[in-house]
């Protein structure tokens, strides 16, 4: 127990001493000292990188850092990669306001007992828009659709050195490559790092921490907009076998710091079959007065789960989300593993 708490701060410390250098290094470099701040509202560009990705985690209010252990955690959190099976993958489609709708798709294959490599793709649809010129006319070409793609290639690890029966560790990089075209187009690349603990104690959580969307802005004419480069400090927990409760402190580059919650509660009328209702708080949308609260539900069905969110913004409308998850083989969930253990071997993987 001694060793597992010292794993536990060592880890802890190491991750908000990184988080501190990543969250200090811009100020330091002589950029605009109004970000992580509201007066950085409308600062960067490529807001399609923040829209969240998976039904489960949208209906959770986005609080999902520290959870993150499908597919999907090429967005979230690409160290909690290390908790599939041996493979997952996910498909999700989200109609988001008025006309734009967006896509998500990725797959994840464990290589070895603790290491796992995916990739995903993201992309938009912001239909089609009238293209007007400055006296409001409208110009030769009639119109133009904007649209936008996200590929990522991530790679997690778990981490023998800080192991033992109490805790484990994993760890998880990705990098992107970002195209978004409106009249004209524009590319960047950019990459994400995470660590996530696992703490199998009498009442088990995890914690996370993850810096995304680091790297060179947007150019789409002559000058150059940043990425929404964003920091995350995660937990999660589980007081009781079926309840899931889970909360990220986000500081972005272009707005104030937020406060995400999300729960789940899970019903097993058998070993294969799972029932959920979610609930999230997104503090700043409530803030803003653009809704803030999330629902949703989802279903598993052996190696199948379905999903689905229902996010109102307020006056600007509600948002919808359906996603389609395959976990082969039937991921149980790291906490009710038998072995206490993220590291993976076909035959330590329980189905009960």
């Amino acid at each position: 127990m001694k060793k597992a708490y010292t794993n536990a701060v060592l880890t802890a410390s190491l991750a908000a001493a990184c988080l501190a250098c990543a969250f200090s290094a811009p100020l330091f470099a002589g950029e605009d000292p109004r970000y992580f701040s509201n007066k950085a509202v409308g600062t960067t560009t490529a807001d399609f990188l923040n829209l969240p990705a998976g039904a489960r985690a949208a209906a959770m209010g986005g609080a999902y850092t520290a959870i993150a252990e499908e597919a999907s955690a090429v967005y979230w959190n690409p160290a909690g990669l290390v908790q599939i099976p041996k493979l997952s993958a996910v498909f999700m489609r989200a109609q988001y306001l008025e006309e734009i709708s967006y896509q998500y798709a990725a797959y994840a294959h464990r290589l070895s007992y603790d290491t796992v490599l995916a990739g995903s793709v993201l992309m938009t649809d912001i239909g089609s828009i009238t293209e007007r010129d400055l006296s409001g006319g409208i110009m030769p070409s009639g119109s133009f659709t904007p649209r936008d793609q996200v590929f990522t290639l991530s790679y997690s690890k778990a981490i023998l050195e800080f192991s033992d029966k109490d805790i484990d560790v994993s760890v998880g990089v990705s990098a992107k490559y970002i195209k978004s075209s409106i009249v004209s187009s524009a590319k960047s690349y950019a990459g994400d790092v995470g660590i996530m603990t696992y703490n199998f104690g009498d009442i088990p959580y995890r914690l996370a921490v993850t810096a995304t969307n680091m790297g060179g802005g947007l150019t789409y004419d002559k000058e150059s907009n940043p990425l929404p480069l964003t920091f995350k400090l995660g937990a999660a927990i589980n007081p009781f076998r079926n309840i899931l409760v889970a909360t990220d402190i986000v500081l972005p580059k272009q707005n104030n710091p937020n406060v995400l919650i999300g729960t789940e509660l899970a019903l097993t009328p058998n070993e294969l079959t799972r029932l959920c209702v979610r609930a999230g708080l997104n503090v700043q949308q409530m803030h803003d007065g653009i809704g803030g609260l999330s629902v949703g539900v989802g279903a598993t069905l052996h190696f199948f789960s379905l999903d689905y969110a229902f996010v109102p913004m307020g006056e600007l409308g509600s948002t919808h989300r359906i996603s389609l998850t395959f976990d082969f083989p039937f991921r149980s969930p790291i906490f009710q593993r038998r072995d206490r253990t993220i590291f993976t071997k076909m035959k330590g993987i329980s189905f009960k």
